[in-house]
Protein backbone atom coordinates (compact mmCIF):
# COMPACT_ATOMS: atom_id res chain seq x y z
CA UNK A 1 0.00 0.00 0.00
CA UNK A 2 1.31 3.37 -0.56
CA UNK A 3 1.79 5.79 2.19
CA UNK A 4 -0.51 8.48 1.10
CA UNK A 5 -3.51 5.92 1.02
CA UNK A 6 -2.28 4.32 3.89
CA UNK A 7 -2.47 7.83 6.00
CA UNK A 8 -5.50 8.89 4.09
CA UNK A 9 -7.02 5.92 6.08
CA UNK A 10 -5.90 6.56 8.90
CA UNK A 11 -6.96 9.97 9.11
CA UNK A 12 -10.70 8.66 8.39
CA UNK A 13 -10.59 6.07 11.07
CA UNK A 14 -9.66 8.76 13.57
CA UNK A 15 -11.82 10.94 12.29
CA UNK A 16 -15.01 9.22 13.58
CA UNK A 17 -12.87 8.38 16.59
CA UNK A 18 -12.78 11.71 17.44
CA UNK A 19 -16.71 11.91 17.14
CA UNK A 20 -16.88 9.47 19.71
CA UNK A 21 -14.91 11.33 22.44
CA UNK A 22 -16.92 14.39 21.99
CA UNK A 23 -19.85 12.64 23.45
CA UNK A 24 -18.12 12.29 27.08
CA UNK A 25 -17.91 16.28 27.17
CA UNK A 26 -20.77 17.26 25.80
CA UNK A 27 -22.18 15.73 29.07
CA UNK A 28 -20.42 17.36 31.29
CA UNK A 29 -22.14 20.63 32.13
CA UNK A 30 -24.89 23.33 29.67
CA UNK A 31 -22.25 26.00 30.86
CA UNK A 32 -18.85 24.46 28.54
CA UNK A 33 -21.30 23.13 25.66
CA UNK A 34 -21.32 25.62 23.28
CA UNK A 35 -17.49 26.00 23.55
CA UNK A 36 -17.18 22.81 23.41
CA UNK A 37 -19.13 22.09 20.12
CA UNK A 38 -17.15 24.78 18.35
CA UNK A 39 -13.78 22.36 19.51
CA UNK A 40 -15.57 19.27 18.27
CA UNK A 41 -16.44 20.75 15.08
CA UNK A 42 -12.88 22.56 14.38
CA UNK A 43 -10.79 19.74 15.25
CA UNK A 44 -12.97 16.89 12.96
CA UNK A 45 -12.45 19.56 10.29
CA UNK A 46 -9.08 20.09 10.84
CA UNK A 47 -8.60 16.20 10.41
CA UNK A 48 -10.29 16.06 6.76
CA UNK A 49 -10.14 19.59 5.19
CA UNK A 50 -7.51 19.96 2.92
CA UNK A 51 -6.25 15.93 3.00
CA UNK A 52 -9.39 14.30 1.47
CA UNK A 53 -9.57 15.56 -1.81
CA UNK A 54 -12.15 13.35 -4.53
CA UNK A 55 -13.53 11.44 -1.30
CA UNK A 56 -13.25 8.97 -0.94
CA UNK A 57 -10.55 7.95 -3.36
CA UNK A 58 -8.27 10.39 -2.12
CA UNK A 59 -4.85 9.70 -2.39
CA UNK A 60 -3.47 12.29 0.18
CA UNK A 61 -3.23 15.64 0.54
CA UNK A 62 -2.05 18.97 1.94
CA UNK A 63 0.17 18.82 5.10
CA UNK A 64 -1.68 21.87 6.54
CA UNK A 65 -4.79 21.02 7.59
CA UNK A 66 -5.28 23.34 10.36
CA UNK A 67 -4.74 20.93 13.10
CA UNK A 68 -2.77 23.81 14.55
CA UNK A 69 -5.37 26.00 15.25
CA UNK A 70 -7.65 23.13 16.28
CA UNK A 71 -4.65 21.93 18.79
CA UNK A 72 -4.41 25.44 20.22
CA UNK A 73 -8.21 25.57 20.90
CA UNK A 74 -8.14 23.03 23.01
CA UNK A 75 -4.83 23.91 24.81
CA UNK A 76 -6.95 26.71 25.48
CA UNK A 77 -9.89 25.76 26.66
CA UNK A 78 -7.97 23.18 29.15
CA UNK A 79 -6.20 25.73 30.55
CA UNK A 80 -9.29 27.75 31.75
CA UNK A 81 -10.85 24.79 33.03
CA UNK A 82 -7.88 23.66 35.30
CA UNK A 83 -10.82 22.25 37.88
CA UNK A 84 -12.77 20.42 35.76
CA UNK A 85 -10.81 17.20 34.73
CA UNK A 86 -13.89 15.38 33.67
CA UNK A 87 -14.32 17.66 30.98
CA UNK A 88 -10.81 18.26 30.17
CA UNK A 89 -9.38 14.56 30.67
CA UNK A 90 -11.67 13.38 27.36
CA UNK A 91 -10.19 16.35 25.99
CA UNK A 92 -6.37 15.36 26.22
CA UNK A 93 -7.85 12.03 24.52
CA UNK A 94 -9.11 13.93 21.50
CA UNK A 95 -6.11 16.08 21.08
CA UNK A 96 -4.02 12.56 21.21
CA UNK A 97 -5.70 11.43 18.45
CA UNK A 98 -6.03 14.58 16.68
CA UNK A 99 -2.08 15.19 17.10
CA UNK A 100 -1.11 11.65 16.14
CA UNK A 101 -3.38 11.88 12.96
CA UNK A 102 -1.09 14.74 11.61
CA UNK A 103 2.04 13.32 12.50
CA UNK A 104 2.55 14.73 15.58
CA UNK A 105 3.81 11.64 17.36
CA UNK A 106 5.48 13.16 20.76
CA UNK A 107 2.58 16.25 21.50
CA UNK A 108 0.54 12.83 20.71
CA UNK A 109 1.71 10.92 23.65
CA UNK A 110 1.94 14.12 25.88
CA UNK A 111 -1.63 14.28 25.15
CA UNK A 112 -2.48 11.30 26.18
CA UNK A 113 -0.34 11.69 29.08
CA UNK A 114 -1.52 14.48 30.47
CA UNK A 115 -5.33 12.42 30.45
CA UNK A 116 -5.54 10.82 33.59
CA UNK A 117 -7.26 7.25 33.44
CA UNK A 118 -8.94 8.14 36.46
CA UNK A 119 -10.77 11.27 35.21
CA UNK A 120 -12.41 9.28 32.18
CA UNK A 121 -15.81 8.22 32.85
CA UNK A 122 -16.78 6.39 29.82
CA UNK A 123 -15.36 2.79 28.22
CA UNK A 124 -14.20 4.01 25.23
CA UNK A 125 -12.32 6.85 26.61
CA UNK A 126 -10.88 4.32 28.87
CA UNK A 127 -9.94 1.88 26.16
CA UNK A 128 -8.09 4.56 24.20
CA UNK A 129 -6.01 5.99 27.11
CA UNK A 130 -5.09 2.38 27.68
CA UNK A 131 -4.38 1.30 24.34
CA UNK A 132 -2.37 4.63 23.89
CA UNK A 133 1.11 2.92 23.88
CA UNK A 134 -0.41 0.73 20.92
CA UNK A 135 -1.53 4.04 19.12
CA UNK A 136 1.34 5.97 19.46
CA UNK A 137 3.62 3.25 18.33
CA UNK A 138 1.36 2.41 14.90
CA UNK A 139 1.24 5.93 14.15
CA UNK A 140 5.16 6.25 14.36
CA UNK A 141 5.91 3.33 12.38
CA UNK A 142 3.09 2.21 10.39
CA UNK A 143 5.12 3.59 6.85
CA UNK A 144 7.99 2.00 8.03
CA UNK A 145 9.53 -0.14 5.44
CA UNK A 146 11.38 -2.53 7.50
CA UNK A 147 10.35 -3.29 11.17
CA UNK A 148 13.14 -4.59 13.75
CA UNK A 149 12.47 -6.85 16.28
CA UNK A 150 11.86 -4.44 18.76
CA UNK A 151 8.70 -3.64 16.22
CA UNK A 152 7.50 -7.37 15.33
CA UNK A 153 7.33 -7.28 19.57
CA UNK A 154 5.02 -4.38 19.33
CA UNK A 155 2.90 -5.51 16.74
CA UNK A 156 2.05 -8.89 18.64
CA UNK A 157 1.35 -6.68 21.76
CA UNK A 158 -0.87 -4.09 19.80
CA UNK A 159 -3.16 -7.18 18.33
CA UNK A 160 -3.41 -9.15 21.71
CA UNK A 161 -4.38 -5.59 23.60
CA UNK A 162 -6.74 -3.89 20.42
CA UNK A 163 -8.04 -7.25 19.80
CA UNK A 164 -9.06 -7.82 23.85
CA UNK A 165 -10.67 -4.24 23.88
CA UNK A 166 -12.30 -4.80 20.68
CA UNK A 167 -14.01 -7.49 22.53
CA UNK A 168 -15.33 -5.50 25.35
CA UNK A 169 -16.56 -2.47 23.48
CA UNK A 170 -19.70 -4.19 22.16
CA UNK A 171 -21.72 -0.75 23.69
CA UNK A 172 -19.62 1.06 22.15
CA UNK A 173 -19.41 0.33 18.61
CA UNK A 174 -17.51 3.42 17.06
CA UNK A 175 -14.50 2.81 19.10
CA UNK A 176 -15.18 -0.97 19.01
CA UNK A 177 -14.54 -0.06 15.24
CA UNK A 178 -11.88 1.80 15.75
CA UNK A 179 -9.91 -0.41 17.11
CA UNK A 180 -10.72 -3.11 14.77
CA UNK A 181 -9.63 -1.31 12.07
CA UNK A 182 -6.49 0.00 13.48
CA UNK A 183 -5.69 -3.73 14.38
CA UNK A 184 -6.38 -5.00 10.93
CA UNK A 185 -3.66 -1.92 9.82
CA UNK A 186 -1.70 -3.52 12.36
CA UNK A 187 -2.09 -6.85 10.80
CA UNK A 188 -1.59 -6.26 7.45
CA UNK A 189 1.79 -4.80 7.90
CA UNK A 190 3.13 -7.30 10.41
CA UNK A 191 2.16 -9.54 7.58
CA UNK A 192 4.50 -7.50 4.97
CA UNK A 193 7.19 -7.83 7.20
CA UNK A 194 8.21 -11.34 6.82
CA UNK A 195 9.30 -13.26 4.00
CA UNK A 196 7.89 -16.33 5.18
CA UNK A 197 4.83 -17.20 3.10
CA UNK A 198 2.75 -19.35 5.82
CA UNK A 199 3.65 -16.74 8.21
CA UNK A 200 2.33 -13.74 6.59
CA UNK A 201 -0.69 -16.04 4.86
CA UNK A 202 -1.34 -16.62 8.93
CA UNK A 203 -0.76 -12.84 10.04
CA UNK A 204 -3.36 -11.74 7.20
CA UNK A 205 -5.94 -14.12 7.93
CA UNK A 206 -6.38 -13.73 11.66
CA UNK A 207 -6.32 -9.51 10.95
CA UNK A 208 -9.23 -10.25 9.10
CA UNK A 209 -10.75 -12.96 11.59
CA UNK A 210 -10.87 -10.78 13.72
CA UNK A 211 -11.62 -7.49 12.01
CA UNK A 212 -15.13 -8.92 10.10
CA UNK A 213 -16.70 -9.84 13.78
CA UNK A 214 -17.65 -6.00 13.81
CA UNK A 215 -19.56 -6.58 10.50
CA UNK A 216 -23.30 -7.57 9.88
CA UNK A 217 -24.85 -9.51 7.21
CA UNK A 218 -25.96 -6.01 5.69
CA UNK A 219 -22.21 -4.41 5.86
CA UNK A 220 -21.10 -7.27 4.12
CA UNK A 221 -23.93 -7.49 1.33
CA UNK A 222 -22.87 -3.79 0.46
CA UNK A 223 -19.08 -4.11 0.76
CA UNK A 224 -19.60 -7.25 -1.22
CA UNK A 225 -21.87 -5.34 -4.06
CA UNK A 226 -19.75 -2.45 -3.51
CA UNK A 227 -23.37 -0.31 -3.76
CA UNK A 228 -22.20 1.91 -1.39
CA UNK A 229 -24.44 5.23 -1.53
CA UNK A 230 -21.95 8.11 -0.25
CA UNK A 231 -24.00 11.11 1.85
CA UNK A 232 -21.45 14.40 2.13
CA UNK A 233 -18.34 13.75 4.18
CA UNK A 234 -19.42 15.30 6.97
CA UNK A 235 -23.30 13.32 7.04
CA UNK A 236 -21.10 10.06 7.38
CA UNK A 237 -23.21 7.49 9.50
CA UNK A 238 -21.34 4.93 11.67
CA UNK A 239 -22.59 2.11 9.41
CA UNK A 240 -21.55 3.95 6.05
CA UNK A 241 -18.11 5.13 7.62
CA UNK A 242 -17.27 0.91 9.15
CA UNK A 243 -18.68 -0.44 5.56
CA UNK A 244 -15.84 2.76 3.75
CA UNK A 245 -12.64 2.07 6.13
CA UNK A 246 -13.87 -1.78 5.76
CA UNK A 247 -13.52 -1.85 1.90
CA UNK A 248 -10.28 0.03 2.05
CA UNK A 249 -8.65 -2.56 4.48
CA UNK A 250 -9.83 -5.36 2.30
CA UNK A 251 -8.96 -3.49 -1.45
CA UNK A 252 -5.57 -3.76 0.46
CA UNK A 253 -5.84 -7.30 1.49
CA UNK A 254 -6.53 -8.22 -1.61
CA UNK A 255 -3.98 -6.54 -3.51
CA UNK A 256 -1.06 -8.38 -1.01
CA UNK A 257 -2.29 -11.46 -0.94
CA UNK A 258 -2.45 -12.07 -4.55
CA UNK A 259 0.56 -10.25 -5.27
CA UNK A 260 2.47 -12.23 -3.21
CA UNK A 261 0.84 -15.69 -4.04
CA UNK A 262 -0.88 -16.10 -0.49
CA UNK A 263 -3.57 -17.85 -1.31
CA UNK A 264 -5.22 -16.88 2.36
CA UNK A 265 -8.71 -17.65 3.13
CA UNK A 266 -10.02 -15.99 6.33
CA UNK A 267 -13.08 -17.18 7.51
CA UNK A 268 -15.85 -14.78 6.53
CA UNK A 269 -17.00 -15.57 3.22
CA UNK A 270 -17.48 -12.76 2.11
CA UNK A 271 -13.81 -11.03 2.84
CA UNK A 272 -12.39 -14.79 1.88
CA UNK A 273 -14.25 -13.51 -1.64
CA UNK A 274 -13.36 -10.24 -1.74
CA UNK A 275 -9.24 -11.00 -1.23
CA UNK A 276 -9.53 -13.26 -4.07
CA UNK A 277 -11.13 -11.60 -6.42
CA UNK A 278 -9.43 -10.91 -9.54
Amino acid sequence: MKTSSLVFFRLLATHRALLWCALALLLAGCVTQEQVATIVAQSNASIVTGQLGDWPAASGGKADSGWEQANERIEAFVAAHPAQPAITAPLRVRQALLLLANGQISLGQAAFDAANESDLRTDRDRALKQNAAHLVWWFAHSTSSTWPATDQANARKALESLAESQGNLIGSPEIRDYLAEMRAWIGLAAAKQTANTDAARTRLIDALDVYGRTFSEHDLEVVNNGAEQLPDLRALTTDVRRRVRGRAVLDAARQFNQSNGLNAHPANATFDRLINRS
